[in-house]
């Protein structure tokens, strides 16, 4: 049975490729404006992304994801949502045999029209799928910073929360991991899961069920929650499996591209996952 434990590297592993700035650029080009929308508030406090991946460097985490909300409105194109996610390549999960089963990763959401707070929240990126998942527990949650002010030593204390996490993260891993489906606790699982995609309404078809239970690789061979969660979370995210419409045809599903759909959905799957834990 495989147990994960929280680590430090000390020697060298697989990482994660690190976006240099023209990439940032291209995908959130929000990241590097250099202020904030016209008509936000006299008390709304601009936090420029590209000063908190800055400090976020210096603080040994580097950027790994960058996106956008995709839009034709040139006022969005400037200051609308963006989200980044950095990893620090001296932490993270470690699995059987001295392997990285994962990397932490803190996931950081922004705008600059005044729509909401600056965002924290904690993600896990696994190696041997190249999926991101975004974590949603009473335990942890998300750390907000609001924009009233900002300063590194505030950011300093919301990395520090996020690291401080990890090993509650790792531990829920593992009960995940050490808790054995059954056939039945399986189906009953991607079935919600598939409503929680789909709809509350769905009237989930046994192929249904079947396909976004099905591995597509021998790491994600088996019976625990965590390798049913992560196999059924991969297909719920990049679709292509069949379902049927209300007219009886079949269609394929499709991936979701929207960031903001693709973090809730995997706060919703991690929140459903841990009520089978």
């Amino acid at each position: 049975m495989s147990s994960f434990t929280a680590a430090i590297k000390t020697e060298k592993f697989k990482t994660l490729p690190v976006l240099a700035e023209a990439a940032i650029r291209e995908l959130a080009p929000q990241v590097y404006t250099k202020q904030a929308y016209t008509s936000t508030s006299k008390k709304y406090t601009f936090i420029p992304t590209h000063q908190i991946i800055k400090d976020m460097k210096e603080l040994g985490w580097q950027v790994c994801s960058a996106q956008s909300m995709k839009s034709t409105d040139k006022i969005q194109q400037q200051y609308g949502k963006h989200l980044i996610k950095f990893f620090n390549p001296n932490i993270f999960i470690e699995g059987p045999n001295n392997t990285v089963e994962a990397y932490p990763q803190i996931v950081v959401m922004n705008n600059h029209r005044g729509w909401g707070k600056f965002k924290f929240e904690i993600g896990v990126f696994r190696l041997v799928c190249s999926n991101g998942m975004v974590v949603k527990d009473k335990d942890m949650g998300s750390f907000v910073m609001r924009h009233l002010g900002y300063s590194f030593d505030e950011l300093k204390v919301l990395v520090n929360q996020a690291v401080e996490a990890l090993p509650t993260i790792v531990t829920k891993i593992n009960k995940f991991s050490e808790r054995v489906m059954t056939h039945a606790e399986q189906a009953a699982f991607a079935t919600a899961a598939l409503k929680v995609r789909l709809g509350e309404d769905r009237v989930c078809t046994d192929q249904e069920i079947r396909q976004v239970l099905q591995s597509t690789r021998k790491e994600d061979d088996g019976s625990s929650l965590w390798r049913v969660f992560n196999r059924v979370q991969e297909h719920l995210l990049n679709g292509g499996f069949e379902t049927t419409t209300t007219a009886g045809t079949f269609r394929k599903v499709r991936k979701i591209s929207n960031m903001l759909k693709n973090v809730e959905l995997n706060q919703q799957l991690w929140a459903l996952t841990s009520q089978y834990s």
